[in-house]
Parts: C-alpha cells; structure tokens; sequence
C-alpha cells in the first residue's frame, strides 16, 4: 500500500487514545498483555464522556458501560479473546484495573476502571522485595546491551538514566525555584506557578500533583516542568473538544462484561 504524508493541519484531524508510557514500562503491569493495556486505554478514553453524561453513583464514583460486542468490533476478534482481554484486568481473575457491577434486570453491568496510577501512592503497595527485583531486572536489562547497538542511544540512555537529582535540585533553587507536588520533585518560580495558575486555574495542584507522580513512578527528570504542564493542559483540552464534538456516548443493550 502506498500511504501518503500528513501535511500542516492534516496531523490535528483525527481522535486518538492516550496509551500511559507507565502501562508499558513499568514492572508492576508487565503481566498484561499490550492488547489488554490498549483496552484499557479505550476505557480510559470513556470515563471523560460517562462524567459528563452523569454516570457516577451514590459514593461518586465514575463507571462506564462496555459491551463484548464494542470490543469485538473494536479489536477485530471473536468473543472468546474479547473475554480473554476483560480477564486480564479484571479486579478477580487478572490484574484488577476494572471491576464489573451487575443491576441485573436486564441491564448491562457497570463497569468501573481502576486509577492505574494509584498503586505508586501508597509505599505499601510495592513492598522492599519487589523494588530490589524491578532494580535487579533493570540493572541486567542494561548489562545485556548489544555491542552493535549506535553509539548515539547508549549515549543518549546514559544521560537519561544518570542525571544527578541532587544536581538538578541545587541548579532549580539556583533559579529561585521551589518544589511543589506531592514527591516535591516539580520546580516553579513564583512567576511560573503565577503564569501556570492564569492558565490552568484552580486545577493548577492537579496538574502539579499529576507531573509529579507521573515523575516519580517513572523515574522521568523534564527540563522545564512549566512547559510539561501546560503541554498536558493543552492536550486535555484538545481531547475534550474531540469529545465535545463526538457528542453524548450511547451503548448497545446486548451482551455486556
């Protein structure tokens, strides 16, 4: 087939689901299959439409509705690996990412998609046993490098992987900057968390709370923390146009999770 380019505007023009680097990266989710974590970025992509429909219960949380034939059609497959998918994140028989409510009568099952980054928040969650084994993996991961891989990415993986955060920390307090975020990893001057606040609004610690356990659980050092938080803003506020415009999400009453 031959694929033509996009060009200028052309690259804005379509709908994208937003697949969390921490899914793919991390140890705590190399259990699931990568179909599996796209099926959960889908549910991801849903949970912004059900709010704003009004599907949230009496404790406020947010569930969405998911049909086995939507994920059939979705991914090209047959009930039996629709079903395979669900098991995997399944708060009973895989990793616990959703659980499924019945109200019977009926009606399809609710459906209730677990905040995968709420497993890092809590120490507790990820005990001394299981760091030393993601280290010790990490470490072999590395030493098993390829002799012919180029020079350039060991280059670049070297630096990303060994910048000094006490290094980093004396250069940003240099700039008259202070840590903000639940880890304290995030540096904004007084005029940058200002600006950021004229921007965002009162989501402003959100977002901050959000770069920095994103940082955190990923081991991930950005240059410019003012600049990723907007970058974030401003792709949440092209996705809820995108959303906007799809209008209100309807769901087929058939067989369901």
């Amino acid at each position: 087939m031959n694929f033509d380019y996009f060009y200028n505007r052309q690259s804005e023009m379509y709908n994208f689901i937003r697949l969390p680097m921490v899914l793919v990266e991390d140890e705590v989710f190399r259990s699931i299959s990568i179909e599996a974590k796209v099926l959960y970025s889908y549910m991801l992509n849903r949970m912004g439409l059900s709010y704003k429909n009004g599907w949230i219960d009496e404790d406020g949380k947010v569930f969405i509705y998911y049909t086995i034939e939507s994920i059939k059609d979705q991914f090209n497959c047959a009930s039996e690996k629709a079903n395979k998918l669900i098991a995997e994140l399944d708060v009973k028989s895989g990793i616990g990412l959703n659980e499924k409510k019945r109200q019977g009568l009926g009606k399809p099952n609710r459906i209730y998609v677990k905040d995968f980054m709420s497993v890092f928040s809590s120490p507790n969650n990820r005990n001394t046993d299981f760091r030393k084994t993601e280290i010790q993996t990490s470490d072999n991961r590395n030493s098993r490098l390829p002799n012919n891989r180029p020079q350039d990415f060991r280059k670049s993986e070297s630096n990303y992987n060994n910048i000094s955060n006490n290094e980093l920390r004396k250069n940003d307090f240099n700039k008259g900057q202070k840590p903000y975020g639940i880890y304290k990893n995030i540096f904004l001057s007084d005029e940058e968390y200002k600006d950021l606040t004229n921007e965002i609004g009162i989501r402003i610690n959100e977002y901050i709370d959000r770069l920095s356990s994103y940082m955190k659980a990923n081991n991930r050092i950005y240059q410019d923390h003012k600049a990723t938080i907007i970058n974030w803003y401003l792709n949440d506020q092209a996705k809820n146009i995108n959303e906007n415009s799809t209008g209100k999400m309807n769901y087929d009453i058939g067989e369901s999770l």
